[in-house]
């Protein structure tokens, strides 16, 4: 670590007098705030999945459309997790990993699973060996022929955050593919991230989302690469929006993960919140 200098050892700052002095103290009071900002809030364990079977684990370890990888950023360490009883030709869209272990997730098909039919709309729980519908998308007016590619929740108070791959009106509101809008009650409510609102390009379309420190920030992944307010990024990077501010950075580049992400898309992720901090550029 470099030694610290004190402003008033530095005979530049004393010339220029004591509220110059104040006021570049405040400003790097400020730059301090907002680096510590910027790495907040921390993240010690990444689980995210690919559109294609492909060795994203490491080692030539292989990871299969219907898996995810729990990566370990504490530890460097990497596991490809399966959700029993998916057939081989699903893929894993986007799923949310609950503190009890339960595991919500969307699918690119529809699925028999424990008897019960999933429509691609629907989000599914898996719960011990038993699947359920966390969200039924024909009761809430999803119209057929649109699928679900973002499942996350609130961290406040566990409400369905969700995206759709298709713009659709339910309930009076129009929700289009880079929105991310809660759900509870058996009804569409605010949206969280608003994609007009932000000036969203209208190609975009979210396919993977979580929530981060009780929805202080979301975890976003796009379909595709773009750009948003000069950000540019790729259909494998993984962005932060700060919610106060609609503020966008890249958190993560899962191409520094693995070559394999030039051909795999991410279309999945979540997020296990601890008090070390750890990013994908260290």
């Amino acid at each position: 670590m470099k030694p610290t200098v004190p402003l008033t050892a530095l005979p530049e700052l004393q010339s220029c007098g004591r509220g110059a002095l104040v006021a570049l103290t405040a400003s790097a009071a400020m730059l301090s705030a907002m680096t510590v900002q910027a790495q907040l809030p921390p993240i010690s364990q990444l689980q995210y999945s690919a559109d294609i079977g492909a060795n994203i684990v490491g080692a030539g370890q292989y990871a299969a459309r219907q898996d995810y990888v729990n990566d370990n950023l504490v530890s460097n360490s990497r596991a490809r997790v399966q959700i029993p009883g998916l057939p081989q030709r699903a893929n894993l869209r986007d799923f949310q990993i609950d503190k009890n272990g339960d595991v919500l997730f969307a699918l690119d098909i529809g699925v028999t699973l424990g008897g019960t039919y999933f429509d691609p709309a629907d989000v599914i729980k898996h719960s011990g060996a038993v699947f359920s519908k966390a969200f039924d998308a024909a009761a809430a007016g999803v119209p057929k022929g649109v699928h679900c590619d973002g499942v996350a929740r609130s961290g406040a108070s566990g409400v369905l955050l969700l995206s759709f791959d298709t713009t659709f009106t339910a309930g009076g509101i129009t929700i289009r593919p880079a929105d991310v809008i809660a759900f509870s009650g058996g009804s569409f409510g605010a949206k969280v991230l608003d994609a007009k609102a932000l000036g969203l390009a209208d190609g975009l379309n979210v396919d993977a989302v979580d929530a981060i420190s009780t929805t202080t920030d979301l975890l976003v992944s796009f379909d595709t690469g773009g750009n948003v307010n000069g950000l540019t990024f790729t259909h494998e990077d993984i962005l932060q929006l700060h919610l106060a501010n609609g503020s966008w950075s890249k958190r993560y580049s899962l191409s520094t993960f693995s070559n394999r992400w030039g051909t795999a898309h991410l279309d999945g992720l979540a997020a296990t919140n601890d008090t070390i901090f750890r990013d994908g550029f260290e």
